[in-house]
């Protein structure tokens, strides 16, 4: 003769008179679907004793289960979408910037020219835009050579030119002082199979991964913590 003994069929059954489900505070991470849990823990664990025999605190210890393990579904959860190569065991990443400062400053200094005294002869002509020109005679030539050519501006119809001039020096010495900053950005990254295990065996590792089932995993935690598992 068998016992009478409170299921967890029974105990649903009854609590949806009520309006009500064992499972109405489960709580489980977005990505595992509550529907698909509930329907294969009743599948599998309907027939079993319930560890607490009244329907409303049986209600409220699904809730209090589902919150103490949700960290814990959480991480599965997460484990499972990672997204790798299975037939690499090494990945390295690197992003690193390099950075620098340099100061640009340009001087202008004025030339001067300095003639050699000695046995030399200086000839000058003139232009009719008053321009002189100096040609200078070493002391052992017979004739005058070009040397270092001197152009003196004595019309004053040039005096805007050589204003123009200056002014040009001086904006081309504001552009190029001041401070130059440089930036580099790099990126690596080494990726493989470095050797430690061959390609057949990370193969296998992932096929061992993929019949990893989160809901079976989930209720087998269910049955052990919140049934009497004694079949008659």
């Amino acid at each position: 003769m068998s016992l009478a003994k409170i299921t967890l069929i029974g105990q649903e059954t009854w609590l949806q008179k009520e309006n009500k489900s064992v499972f109405d505070l489960l709580n489980l991470p977005s990505g595992i679907d509550k529907d698909d849990c509930v329907d294969n823990i009743m599948m599998e664990c309907g027939e079993f004793e319930t560890l607490y025999s009244d329907p409303f605190f049986m209600r409220a210890a699904v809730g209090t289960w589902s919150k103490k393990h949700y960290r814990t579904f959480e991480k599965w959860i997460n484990a499972l979408n990672l997204e790798y190569n299975p037939l690499e065991n090494y990945d390295r990443q690197e992003d690193w910037t390099d950075t620098g400062n340099k100061q640009n400053t340009l001087d202008f200094t004025d030339a001067t020219t300095t003639k050699t005294t000695g046995k030399t002869t200086t000839e000058g002509t003139s232009d009719q835009n008053g321009f002189t020109e100096d040609q200078v005679s070493a002391f052992d030539s017979n004739t005058y050579q070009e040397s270092e050519k001197h152009i003196i501006d004595t019309d004053e119809s040039h005096e805007d030119e050589v204003n123009s001039t200056n002014e040009m020096i001086n904006s081309s010495k504001q552009n190029t002082e001041g401070n130059e900053d440089s930036e580099n950005v790099h990126y690596g990254r080494i990726h493989g199979n470095i050797g430690v295990t061959t390609s057949q065996q990370m193969l296998q590792s992932e096929l061992d991964i993929a019949r990893f089932n989160i809901i079976q995993e989930i209720t087998n935690l269910f049955m052990e913590e919140l049934c009497i598992m004694v079949y008659e």
